[in-house]
């Protein structure tokens, strides 16, 4: 706990200095220079349009059919409540299941603050789960992102930080109960880096067994400098981490460095193509764990229509190395995250070759209807269960308007992982792989200006690979399912000017 406490003050430094930046270059920005006689900035807010429609393609920045309040200042704040049925919130890996009331309020604050060279966002939130009953619990649920941007006439320097306290892993948790939370800013926990809730920055939780509440935090800093009117780079790091809470299951705690460099080159107005090079290390703090290496060489194309289309696909070769101890755990002690027997390592180091890439389709039929696909393969942490792990993610959404006051969203995703180090675990045992979907469906109807009224669905299965079940339990079950229904009520005032 004294290094979880350790993170998170640290984090929350990191917060403030990027919330603090823009104090100290404001004076900077207005001492006695003349502002009608300055360059404005390629990328401020002269031309913040053409920013977020056109980012480079090897950057963190995805492109937005809806760029929110333009240059204006503003606070957003929502809110929710709902009444939920959960039938297996917090049961393990077993066939029967456990129906508990859920009482749920969220509340969101979307902060845009404009200078003309350093322009700041941040989302926040956040609320809690009541599940009632015997053995009743609460939950709460936490999502930060900050972005603090200094820009320059051909480039960016972008600040980034994206925290999460959250019960469940990210992918599939922003769409509890149905296909969106109804808030700004979402509980996904940030940073995607390239689709499907994954890509080379993103935090990696792809799969839950029930309520096990996880820590994460990603920082970013990357650079963007155009070079002409068509090439440009992207140089970005960041360093991430994962803490698994009250954790005697034995869920892997994880920690991840990222580099990568990207070179931009735009073949015309709607078509631009990439190549990014990029550095991934993975070290895992449980005794006896090891560590991967990870180097990516990828190749991107995009082609992008404003206000209509944005489809952007690449891949190339990923060179993983593994490390691990010459002894491993062989039997764990049940429920403890313990071991029990050591045994040798057949494998103690390897390494191999396999496939990376990503493919992003926004797309928006009409003013009524749009849909989102995005698919991604990397190496992740292993969302606890495996110490890294390679995985495939696939989300497909699609929000269509059916009235001027009703709209219904429908949300499936699926993902696959694979193990990378041969390190058994009490929560995996020596099961190779696992694959985790969910599916939802959420119906909205606006009621006056600023409330409204929701009821969804949504289901998540999980399932373990061969492994996981050995011949001394033959009654052993490997797979969990989960039905979440819910209605409530949403809150959504109009922005607050702050300029």
């Amino acid at each position: 706990m004294n290094i979880l406490n350790t993170r998170v003050v640290n984090t929350l430094v990191v917060a403030t200095m990027i919330a603090a930046w823009p104090l100290g270059l404001r004076g900077q920005s207005s001492s006695g220079q003349d502002s009608s006689a300055a360059v404005p900035a390629a990328t401020g807010p002269d031309t913040a349009t053409q920013v977020i429609e056109d980012p480079p393609l090897s950057g963190l920045d995805e492109p937005s059919f809806e760029p929110g309040f333009g240059t204006r200042s503003y606070l957003l704040p929502k809110a929710q409540i709902s009444e939920a049925v959960d039938s297996n919130s917090s049961s393990t890996l077993v066939s029967s299941t456990a129906v508990k009331d859920v009482t749920r309020g969220l509340g969101s604050l979307t902060l845009q603050k404009v200078w003309k060279v350093h322009p700041l966002d941040i989302d926040y939130t956040g609320g809690v789960s009541w599940y009632h009953g015997k053995n009743g619990k609460i939950y709460q649920s936490h999502s930060l992102g900050a972005t603090q941007r200094l820009l320059w006439r051909t480039g960016q320097m972008a600040l980034r930080d994206s925290f999460s306290y959250l019960p469940q892993g990210s992918f599939g948790f922003d769409s509890f109960g149905g296909a969106s939370s109804g808030v700004a800013g979402g509980l996904g926990g940030g940073i995607t880096g390239g689709g499907a809730g994954g890509g080379l920055f993103g935090s990696g939780q792809f799969g839950s067994i029930s309520n096990q509440p996880r820590v994460t935090n990603m920082s970013i800093v990357d650079v963007s400098q155009a070079f002409s009117p068509r090439t440009s780079i992207v140089i970005a790091g960041g360093y991430g981490w994962t803490d698994f809470l009250n954790n005697p299951q034995g869920y892997i705690q994880s920690q991840k460095t990222v580099g990568q460099a990207g070179y931009n080159y735009k073949l015309s107005k709607r078509d631009q193509i990439a190549l990014s090079y990029a550095f991934q290390e993975f070290h895992f703090p449980k005794a006896g764990a090891g560590n991967v290496n990870v180097n990516v060489w990828q190749v991107f194309y995009g082609h992008r229509i404003s206000g209509k289309l944005d489809l952007s696909v690449g891949g190339g070769p990923q060179w993983i190395h593994s490390y691990s101890p010459p002894f491993l755990c062989s039997v764990f002690v049940p429920n403890t995250g313990t071991c029990a027997v050591y045994g040798p390592n057949p494998t103690p180091s390897r390494a191999f070759v396999s496939a990376a890439g990503r493919a992003v389709l926004n797309y928006r039929s009409s003013a009524r209807t749009s849909m989102n696909f995005a698919y991604s393969y990397y190496v992740t942490p292993g969302s606890g269960f495996f110490a890294g792990a390679n995985t495939n993610a696939i989300r497909y959404a699609v929000t269509h308007k059916l009235t001027r006051h009703l709209n219904v969203n429908t949300d499936t995703g699926y993902s696959r992982s694979s193990r990378i180090l041969s390190v058994p675990t009490s929560t995996a045992n020596n099961a190779k792989n696992y694959s985790f979907w969910y599916a939802g469906g959420r119906l909205r109807r606006q009621l006056g200006r600023q409330f409204g009224a929701f009821a969804s669905y949504q289901y998540d299965a999980f399932d373990f690979g061969s492994g996981f079940c050995s011949n001394a339990n033959p009654g052993c079950s490997r797979s969990y399912g989960r039905h979440v229904g819910l209605i409530g009520l949403d809150w959504s005032p109009s922005p607050i000017r702050l300029d």
